[in-house]
């Protein structure tokens, strides 16, 4: 996706590191397992037991790692397989989490829209251009949703971050559509340009100088490489005649 050494597009590399654990990420996360299997050599039955308990119904706070604190229902907040694992304790309250509160926002925003459940994962390829025919109807606030935070690509990046370190699946599904649309039927040239994380309002941003004099300097050395093998054919022309 990102072409030509912008340094400014440094953050699109991470989002391209993460998105590419997507499928992975829960690897490093204890997963649930049936009550009837062996108990493992050095995990007791208490502890296989713990695992399998349902989340609480309450409230709780999550706390992001500038300080902001949102408050959602664990069943809302249960949407992220990590935060379900902190609310299997009964005594959890409060879930600190490392994302930033702008960040932590648009995923309470998410949560709540959802109402406790994650939207199923999308199948790929993508066959449209449209979030809301990606989507389909029956989830077309979240087309809306994700259409209007994707304007700002830094924002947009952070938070298919936070989606792959909280394990929201549905919402990094939602991110990774988001972005082949966005480069569905887009030129090799332009990636760069759709996906500058200095957009902030959806809008194209004209082509760095220095993006455009690295363009003309390749384009004269095609030309010049063309003119070679003409010659070259001129050559062995006049050779045979």
């Amino acid at each position: 996706f990102f072409l030509f050494g912008c340094p400014s597009m440094e953050a699109s590399w991470d989002v391209s590191r993460g998105l590419n654990q997507t499928n992975n990420v829960m690897d490093r996360i204890e997963k649930p397992q049936p009550m009837e299997e062996a108990v493992g050599l050095d995990e007791s039955v208490e502890q296989r037991t713990d695992n399998l308990k349902s989340v609480e119904d309450r409230m709780v706070t999550l706390k992001s790692g500038d300080g902001k604190s949102f408050t959602v229902s664990s069943e809302e907040a249960s949407i992220s397989g990590m935060i379900k694992i902190a609310l299997r304790d009964e005594d959890a309250k409060i879930v600190e989490l490392k994302e930033k509160g702008a960040t932590l926002e648009k995923v309470v925003e998410y949560m709540k829209m959802r109402k406790g459940v994650d939207m199923q994962e999308l199948k790929y390829p993508i066959q449209h251009k449209k979030m809301r025919d990606i989507c389909g109807a029956e989830n077309e606030n979240v087309a809306r949703w994700i259409d209007e935070v994707a304007k700002h690509r830094k924002n947009f990046y952070d938070l298919l971050l936070a989606a792959v370190h909280l394990d929201i699946k549905g919402l990094q599904s939602v991110g990774v559509a988001k972005i082949a649309s966005l480069l569905k039927y887009c030129a090799a040239r332009d990636l760069d340009r759709v996906l500058d994380p200095a957009i902030i309002d959806g809008k194209l941003r004209p082509l760095r100088q220095s993006v455009v004099n690295e363009r003309k300097k390749e384009e004269a050395e095609r030309q010049k490489k063309r003119e070679e093998r003409k010659r070259e054919r001129r050559k062995k022309i006049h050779a045979v005649d």
